[in-house]
């Protein structure tokens, strides 16, 4: 028994040596998720036994799903093609046909959890986040797509505090979304809390003109939405946001969807993929290559610099037994949240 470890461990060890390691991100270039993507692989790559190279293409395109598809397509399962995603989990609960894989045919290698910050410009009258409550026209919220977790959220949170609102979907990325706020073309979206600090809080915040509103949070154990650990303490979480407007806290079928949509956001919003029948050895170096780079304090230190909040990250075995809970959700939520998907879509 001894022996076979040993041979096993090898072989994980020397896998990737001389050898190159393709990466897939499904976001376009300067998005959050290419931020957090690109920052992650360079650590990464001194983490991997063997120290493979490592290029990365940008598959960007319909809240995610393009880069998913292309990477259930053209990745062969010999442990050379990795993806970094945006998880586009919503579209396969809903059974999305534009979504042709399946996560469940993915093998986890790790995963890393935000919170959501949600922000607009300064259109007229909006000085403070409460101003939201009282605007004199409806004011533009903008996503990726209609079943994409971003733009679910974004019409939920807004339906359930009784916001005016226009939403504008189809941008290809966060970059895309914050250059239409800068032209005023669309005024409102949200953003990960890496996006925030490394471009929202600089280019938007900081220069006059955006503010942030409100955090989506993370579920309690009490079923409600509680402050993420590391989020921005100045910013109200949704919950406390809609209390300030109603008195009471959110209750009833789309907060319910809210909730449930943010589990799934909180769980999978950064994660590291291989295709099913990658090599166990392979397997076995990514992850341990995952754990180490997110204890190394050097990383750590970097990640707290481009997001903004301390690193939480949720370890392959682990995110995967999660993801195949989510992808369980019952079929009332399920059908309820295919409904108001398909209302965004008009």
């Amino acid at each position: 028994m001894l022996s076979l470890c040993v041979g096993q461990a090898t072989a994980a060890d020397s896998f990737y040596e001389g050898k190159k390691l393709d990466v897939i991100i499904n976001y376009g270039a300067g998005g959050n998720t290419d931020i957090t993507a690109r920052a992650l692989m360079q650590f990464m790559q001194k983490h991997i036994a063997g120290e493979p190279r490592i290029t990365i293409k940008n598959k960007p395109g319909a809240g995610g799903i393009v880069g998913t598809n292309y990477f259930g397509a053209v990745s062969k399962p010999n442990g050379l093609t990795a993806g970094v995603f945006s998880v586009a989990l919503m579209p396969e609960l809903m059974k999305d046909p534009a979504l042709t894989v399946s996560h469940n045919d993915f093998i986890f290698v790790g995963g890393i959890p935000e919170d959501t910050i949600y922000h607009s410009r300064k259109v007229p009258g909006l000085e403070k986040a409460t101003d939201l409550f009282n605007l004199a026209a409806p004011i533009k919220t903008a996503g990726h797509g209609p079943v994409n977790m971003k733009d679910l959220m974004l019409r939920a949170a807004m339906d359930l505090l009784e916001v005016d609102y226009k939403h504008v979907t189809g941008f290809k990325s966060s970059g895309k979304i914050r250059a239409a706020i800068l032209k005023s073309d669309v005024d409102m979206s949200a953003d990960s809390m890496t996006g925030y600090a490394s471009r929202v809080g600089p280019n938007l915040v900081d220069e006059g003109h955006s503010i942030p509103l409100f955090s989506i949070g993370v579920p309690t154990d009490d079923g409600q939405l509680g402050r993420a650990p590391g989020s921005l303490e100045s910013v109200p979480t949704f919950d406390e946001f809609y209390e300030a407007k109603f008195g009471k806290k959110p209750s009833g079928q789309k907060y319910d969807v809210l909730r449930t949509i943010a589990l799934i956001r909180a769980t999978s919003l950064r994660a590291v993929f291989l295709p099913k029948g990658t090599p166990p050895e392979a397997v076995k170096s990514l992850r341990a290559a995952f754990d180490s780079t997110t204890a190394d304090p050097d990383y750590r230190a970097e990640f707290l610099k481009i997001s903004g909040f301390d690193l939480t990250a949720i370890s392959g075995v682990d995110a995967q037994v999660r993801l195949k809970s989510l992808l369980n959700t019952d079929a009332k939520t399920v059908a309820f949240i295919k409904r108001f998907a398909a209302e965004g879509s008009n």
